[in-house]
């Protein structure tokens, strides 16, 4: 097997056509809970204890036709929460984009007739497995909330609504972060499925050692090799690669020419700043002699008329 080959086995779980295979079918409910469950507790909520109903790249279907639908990845609907975990590679729009399944989630789910008091809490859920969105920070879980400013110069508390959360996991700051598996991400349930996510996945041994902590990735592995045994997998994982490449390829050639550009414009403007300079040295010079000689007439008493004009002479001249 080429080096090639066994790259192209290791489909990553983040992958947009792998995420929703393993974890939004009927048979990933534990797999996902275990997921959704290790970022809840981190940020001090409540675990789900059940998933009710589980969907992959789900689509709303009501409203009209011209309005804008999300397909999210994987839907969930538990106890009067409904959420929506997403892998995601774009940080730009996160907080936007996160916003809006939100807002179809509480739209979809809230019963008609039911009062605002009943609405179900919407969490929505991103990994993010690129660039750090948040750098100035080392904590790789923010949330958002909504909330009332109450005159927070006062010393007044802010109030707000739970029904709408957005959590941010920034798998890229793991990525950096450990080179290896280690006790402290064994020691961590989250820090186990980021690392698992994003790195180990692709050793056998590693998957072997955090299963032994977290159960439901015995499970995980079962998805996962499923999924990317899968030739609509396989398929998209390579187009998706080749599309990169040539992203990247024109991205090189692009960033190619800017270099020599702003090169070639460094070289001119050099060129063009020590031709001024040059001019006007010289002309600093023609004019500090004329002062010069002008100085000398004076004190040997010339007619300030006659000095005028042989200063006059003197700058064309020496100008011509």
């Amino acid at each position: 097997m080429t080096q090639e080959s066994k790259n192209q086995a290791f489909i990553e779980p983040l992958f947009s056509s792998a995420f929703p295979r393993i974890f939004g079918k009927e048979e990933s409910k534990e797999v996902t809970r275990s997921l959704v469950n290790a970022v809840l507790e981190r940020i001090g909520m409540e675990p789900i204890a059940k998933i009710d109903e589980i969907s992959s790249e789900h689509t709303a279907t009501e409203g009209s036709v011209n309005c804008k639908m999300p397909r999210m990845d994987v839907r969930i609907v538990a106890a009067e929460r409904v959420l929506d975990l997403e892998a995601q590679r774009y940080p730009e729009d996160v907080g936007n984009r996160s916003m809006f399944y939100a807002a179809q989630l509480i739209s979809e789910n809230t019963p008609a007739g039911a009062t605002y008091k009943e609405i179900p809490q919407a969490i929505v859920i991103t990994l993010l497995d690129t660039r750090p969105k948040f750098p100035e920070t080392e904590e790789f879980v923010h949330t958002c909330r909504m909330h009332w400013e109450l005159g927070r110069q006062f010393g007044e508390e802010t109030r707000g609504t739970d029904r709408m959360l957005l959590v941010l996991v920034e798998l890229g700051k793991v990525r950096e972060r450990y080179n290896e598996l280690t006790e402290e991400v064994l020691a961590d349930d989250l820090l186990s499925w980021a690392y698992l996510l994003t790195k180990g996945y692709r050793e056998p041994k590693e998957v072997e050692r955090i299963m032994v902590e977290i159960p439901p990735i015995e499970h995980f592995a079962e998805l996962y090799g499923l999924a990317v045994d899968d030739p609509k997998v396989k398929w998209a994982y390579e187009d998706a690669i080749s599309a990169e490449r040539e992203y990247q390829s024109r991205q090189d050639y692009f960033d190619r020419l800017e270099r020599e550009a702003a090169e070639k414009g460094l070289e001119q403007g050099l060129e063009q700043g020590l031709e001024q300079g040059l001019k006007q040295g010289v002309e600093r010079g023609i004019e500090q002699g004329v002062k010069r000689m002008v100085e000398n007439l004076r004190a040997a008493g010339i007619d300030e008329a006659v000095i005028e004009a042989a200063a006059a002479k003197a700058r064309t001249s020496i100008g011509e």
